[in-house]
């Protein structure tokens, strides 16, 4: 389905699950530990407006109240039912309450298949079906519940959740546990909490769902996700995207993608990219913040709610303590941020604000608490320069009344964020100290100046909110796909790995320059081969079942002369039924020399989807792994910069006097892989082009492997 045409319709769908008219408790019980007495609790201690009902066919009356047999008795059509009952009786429940016109619930149950028995998969199927068919908005199945502090809807389980309300964050999470721990940790930081959203299994909404709604919140400032799996990642990235648009940042923790995680490839690619760096660069294209830890989530937030998103990696840091000044350099270095080199301008302004004695440098140690006139003009020096994305100052709140300067400093600092433009400022303890009643009152009085706690994490943390790239400003153009079926071999189970003159095939309708070569099936073919293309040359043997050849000892360099040629010619084939393989022919191709060997990927991730990659090739590339990964969604000028993030950039760029090489060349052809990627990712499922030569006159392609998933289009 289209995903822009789905959009309305799940807008709606949260819109319903979010503000309905009642909620009606299916399955309530006394019994204890029960979770409808607490879900019951919490909607009288929240101020739920709307009727609360509870279905139990077997009792009168329960928390002093009146049953009912079923929501078909009802005063009142149902709107919002919390299910309680097991997963054999939710789905008759649904149907029964669909036709009396219920338009959402919470489904409490497990046993949808999350499991992986055949038993729960088929009743996770039948779900499935009748929320189609009843259009039913549906949170879970196996969830802890929803909360709006909008509506006052609350159907968490969680006896000590902390106050909601209209407020600047959401918190979307798989666990319905790490719900009420977020609201409980972001609570304690004095940030307001709008949303808490358990999603469970997600065979209803789904967080791609949730986030485009949170999208259109004008309060909302940040959502929080916890995810361990996407149903639809193209959707949640979309909406991810939907979000930064309009002003809103996603910070997202993603379980699963650990190095067991990763599975298993044919190609080089494979064994190089996995569900992390999938995740990772197709997040940073979103604008997603990819955060490693839930407390690194909190500091996400407490940042983002406060303040705008750091403008890029380079940092000015301020402190009054020559070990902080050390201490935060390291930090920087160990993060990935950059310390800013302070331009001529900067500098002057500083000295002329501190004084001509000022050591003037980044990190800047103060050496004592400043004036407060003094600090404002550092801070503006800094926030307006140029040069520097984001500026650190370290402090501790007061705690007590009588610490004038530094309560007239964090005034200062205040005022600075309130109203002026500029870089973003955020003040740094750097150990956190409990805090008492002064200084949690004083820091209500902070809503614009983010206060960060512990030197490491906030430095793990602005690295992540530095890293997300911006999207290209110029699309990838909408092309016809190329047709590739000829190429293909016979439909059959499994990965298949084609031969090296068909992949080369492929890449070369695509636009890869390839080197001139010809496929020969005798010592005469490849004679005739070798002196048509011209000497040197190079021999390979073909063979679809021998994906690495050069470690198979199946390729030969630099032969001169017609009896070389046929000779390695019968050495190759014999070589290849030695190792109980049929050579399918011997690749005879010209000798290209010069520049410096790269190489490029293309690699189907299941759950992301084709993530290009691109990096020092040859007999390096597993040695060193140098490589940068980018989304097959992507122009030259977004090629070019995943090229500049790896180090052999700095060989193409012409290293200690050598020329400059043709990267435009190598660019052209990585985005010539991301369209076949993305005209043939369901059937694709790694290329390896390694090594592709990258010369001062192009990139020429010397050997290329084409893994597919499937060989036919149904």
């Amino acid at each position: 389905m289209n995903q822009a045409a789905s959009i309305p319709g799940a807008f709606a769908k949260v819109e319903a699950l979010l503000n309905p008219r009642n909620v009606v408790l299916v399955g309530a019980s006394d019994r204890p530990g029960h979770w409808s007495a607490r879900v019951h609790s919490n909607l009288a201690r929240y101020g739920f407006a709307g009727n609360v009902y509870l279905v139990n066919p077997r009792r009168e009356a329960l928390f002093g109240e009146r049953t009912y047999r079923s929501v078909a008795d009802l005063p009142e059509p149902p709107d919002h039912l919390a299910v309680f009952v097991p997963a054999q009786v939710t789905i008759d429940v649904l149907a029964e309450a669909a036709a009396c016109g219920a338009r959402s619930a919470t489904l409490f149950a497990a046993g949808f298949g999350e499991g992986g028995s055949a038993e729960g998969r088929a009743l996770g199927e039948r779900l499935r079906a009748v929320l189609h068919q009843t259009g039913i908005a549906a949170a879970g199945p196996n969830c802890m519940g929803i909360a709006s502090g909008h509506s006052s809807l609350v159907t968490i389980a969680d006896e000590n959740l902390e106050i909601l309300g209209p407020g600047q964050i959401a918190v979307i999470a798989q666990s319905g546990l790490l719900c009420a721990s977020f609201a409980r940790a972001l609570t304690d930081r004095d940030l307001s909490v709008a949303y808490l959203i358990s999603c469970g299994n997600q065979i209803g909404l789904t967080i791609a769902d949730y986030v485009g709604y949170f999208a259109a919140d004008p309060l909302l400032k940040v959502v929080i996700v916890y995810i361990e799996a996407l149903p639809d990642a193209a959707a949640f990235f979309a909406a991810a995207r939907a979000a930064r648009a309009a002003g809103k940042t996603v910070v997202a923790i993603k379980a699963g993608v650990s190095e067991e995680a990763r599975s298993a490839a044919l190609a080089h690619t494979g064994s190089l990219t996995g569900s992390s760096e999938a995740f990772d660069v197709l997040a940073a294209e979103a604008g997603i913040v990819r955060v490693g830890s839930l407390e690194d989530a909190v500091e996400a937030a407490e940042f983002l709610s406060r303040a705008p998103r750091p403008r890029g990696p380079r940092g000015a840091y301020v402190t009054h303590s020559g070990a902080l000044k050390t201490l935060m350099s390291d930090a920087a270095a160990a993060s990935g941020l950059q310390i800013a080199e302070l331009a001529p301008a900067t500098r002057e302004r500083l000295a002329q604000a501190m004084g001509p004695d000022a050591d003037i440098a980044n990190p800047l140690d103060t050496k004592k608490t400043q004036p407060a006139d003094t600090l404002a003009a550092i801070v503006s020096t800094l926030r307006e320069a140029d040069e520097v994305d984001f500026v650190v100052l370290t402090e501790e709140l007061p705690r007590v009344a009588g610490v004038a300067r530094k309560i007239a400093n964090f005034e200062v600092l205040e005022a600075s964020m309130a109203s002026d433009a500029g870089a973003p400022l955020a003040v740094l303890a750097p150990i956190k100290v409990r805090d008492n009643d002064y200084t949690i009152g004083f820091r209500r009085e902070l809503s614009h100046l983010p206060i960060l706690n512990d030197l490491g994490k906030s430095f793990r943390t602005l690295a992540a909110m530095a890293k997300s790239a911006p999207p290209h400003a110029v699309p990838p153009p909408a092309l016809p796909a190329i047709d590739i079926a000829d190429l293909l071999p016979p439909a059959g189970g499994g990965p298949v790995a084609l031969s090296e003159t068909a992949s080369k095939a492929i890449l070369s309708r695509y636009g890869v320059r390839i080197a001139r070569e010809a496929i020969a099936h005798s010592a005469d073919e490849a004679v005739a081969a070798a002196e048509a293309i011209g000497y040197p040359v190079v021999l390979k043997a073909v063979a679809a079942a021998i994906t690495h050849k050069s470690d198979a000892g199946l390729v030969r360099l630099g032969l001169s002369r017609a009896a070389d040629v046929r000779a390695v010619h019968d050495e190759l084939v014999a070589l290849c039924a030695g190792l109980g393989v049929a050579a399918e022919g011997v690749l005879v191709a010209e000798q290209v020399a010069g520049g410096v060997e790269m190489v490029l990927g293309l690699q189907r991730d299941p759950e992301f989807g084709p993530v290009l990659m691109v990096g020092m090739g040859g007999i390096w590339l597993e040695l060193f792994a140098d490589v940068a990964f980018a989304p097959v969604d992507l122009d030259r000028d977004g090629a070019l910069a995943a090229i500049a993030r790896t180090k052999a950039h700095r060989l193409l760029s012409g290293y200690r006097g050598s020329a400059p090489l043709d990267v435009i060349a190598l660019a052209d052809a990585m985005v010539a892989l991301a369209r076949l990627g993305r005209d043939h990712g369901d059937i694709v499922e790694a290329v390896d082009i390694n090594p592709i030569l990258v010369r001062p006159d192009g990139a020429v392609a010397l050997d290329g492997l084409v893994i597919c998933r499937k060989t036919t289009t149904d």
